[in-house]
């Protein structure tokens, strides 16, 4: 078996896998909610800037999104809308820093009734 815990429903790790995918999308979306719209930015660059924050957010809780979230960003760079995280910089880091804020709440709760 290879180490990997097997039960109904797949491993633990394709759980964990597809639990992280999900967390992401619903950051992703949370982040478009709080006004990184098509109309205000257009699609390319509220992409960019939606998908950054949400691997920043991710990432500082320690959920590797990097998989997913960099070849996503990236591949708005053919259309040159990467310039969207120099421009939005400080749009991406207040969006992040909000997520990460409940994200990190979340935890602190989590911790408090775990003991």
């Amino acid at each position: 078996m290879g180490g990997v815990i097997r039960r109904r429903g797949g491993s633990s790790s394709t759980r964990t896998r597809r639990r992280t995918r999900q967390l992401r999308i619903l950051i992703h979306e949370t982040i478009h909610a709080l006004g990184i719209g098509y109309a205000e930015y257009g699609r390319q660059r509220a992409e960019v800037i939606v998908d950054t924050a949400t691997a920043i957010a991710c990432a500082s809780v320690g959920l590797r999104v990097d998989g997913d979230s960099i070849p996503y960003i990236a591949g708005w760079g053919e259309t040159g809308e990467l310039d969207a995280v120099t421009a939005f910089a400080k749009t991406i880091d207040e969006l992040a820093r909000r997520i990460e804020t409940v994200l990190a709440a979340g935890e602190t709760a989590a911790e408090t009734v775990a003991a």
